[in-house]
Parts: structure tokens; sequence; C-alpha cells
């Protein structure tokens, strides 16, 4: 339910280009921040109705995939721009790139967008994504009534449903997506742990957040 909330408010984010589902509707593009939070709150909401079931299932967390997670941001960056620079499937699927302190003026808005704009990178997307994908994704594939599979159970169906995942979500990025997806599907494997996968994603948004603040390149998110 989460993953579906997320999703269905994502078509609503408008884009530069006015395609999609928002530009049919009419919807600005200086409407991405309300669009945005709306997405962050109604995901959280939906996180907190299914909560109480997930909370014993994420378990507790190992020390070392964080800082996995933490380096994976080095790889991300470098072949994602390499893509870019090839011009693989960059007017598909690309990234708002919304900056919210190109327009000047209000400051306190923009920075307050930003807090929004960190807990949906940092905690709703990793949260939402980990749950899906290899929560239930990647285990429904090896066997209708996935609960029964182990979390991170690796197998060539379940390897190329996260293959296939990493470059349908990301395809301006698919490079990058492909091998990330990889490594944290290995971290998941090594530990079995739920809350080691999100938490290395996690780790790796924080690093490309703070990077996309530091260098202004808001194409990466």
């Amino acid at each position: 339910m989460p993953f579906v909330v997320f999703l269905a408010f994502g078509l609503l984010e408008p884009t530069r280009g006015r395609d999609g589902l928002a530009g049919t509707l009419g919807i600005p593009f200086a409407a991405y921040p309300l669009i945005y939070s709306l997405r962050i709150v109604a995901t959280l909401l939906a996180l907190a109705r299914s909560w109480t079931p997930l909370r014993d299932w994420v378990g507790r967390p190992t020390w070392w995939p964080p800082m996995v997670g933490l380096a994976l941001v080095v790889p991300w960056i470098v072949l994602a721009s390499l893509q870019r620079e090839a011009g693989w499937a960059g007017a598909v699927g690309g990234r708002a790139a919304f900056d919210p302190f190109a327009a000047g003026g209000d400051w306190p808005a923009s920075w307050a967008f930003l807090a929004i704009r960190a807990i949906g990178l940092i905690a709703v997307v990793p949260l939402v994504e980990e749950i899906f994908l290899r929560g239930f994704l990647m285990r429904y594939v090896i066997r209708e009534d996935f609960w029964t599979v182990p979390f991170g159970m690796l197998t060539v169906p379940a390897a190329g449903a996260c293959l296939f995942y990493a470059a349908a979500s990301h395809p301006s990025e698919c490079v990058a997506a492909a091998g990330w997806f990889a490594v944290v599907s290995g971290i998941a494997a090594a530990t079995r742990r739920p809350i080691d996968a999100i938490l290395a994603h996690a780790m790796t948004n924080l690093a490309l957040g703070a990077y996309v603040l530091m260098t202004a390149n808001w194409w990466l998110l």
C-alpha cells in the first residue's frame, strides 16, 4: 500500500517539459514543492497504517551495511554522470531536478521544502522501495506465497526482477541503478535483515543529497 500511494502521487509531480499526467492536468512546474509535500505526507500516513506488522519484520541493524551504502554514492554519481554525458535515456523518465533556490525570494519556504525533500529522500524512499522490492517483489517471483520465502533469498528470477525494477524505475541512471541494487541485494542476502537494506539505501540517499546541496547538481534528484 505505501508503494502504491507513493507511485500514485508521483504521477502528479510536474516536470519542466510539462509531460505526463501532470502536464495533461495543467499542473505547473512551480507547484512541484506542494505536490511533492503531499506525496510524502500521504506515503507517511500509509506507512504508519502498515507499520504494526512491519515493525518486528524489519529486524535489528548490522553495523556495516550503512557504511557500504555511504560508499556506494561514489559509483552512483560517476556512472549516472557518464550515462548523462552519453545521452542514454536522458529524455525518458528523467528526474524533476527541482532547485528550490533557483526562483530566489522566499528562503524560509525554500529551506522548509528542502527539509521535506530530505525526509522523502532519506526516510520515505528507502522504506517504501525496500519493503516493496525486497520485501515483496523479489520474493513473489520465487513463490506466490511470498511470505514463506526467507528475506534475502537470491535466485535467478529474483535477481531478474531486481534488475528489471532498477532499470524501469531509474531509466536515466539505469547503469548506476543496476549496480547499486545488485550490491544491496548482496547485503540482504548476507544479513537476511530488511533493516540493513533500508539503512544502506538511506545512507546512499543521504550522501547523494549532501552532494547535490554542495554542488547544485539537482538533476540527480
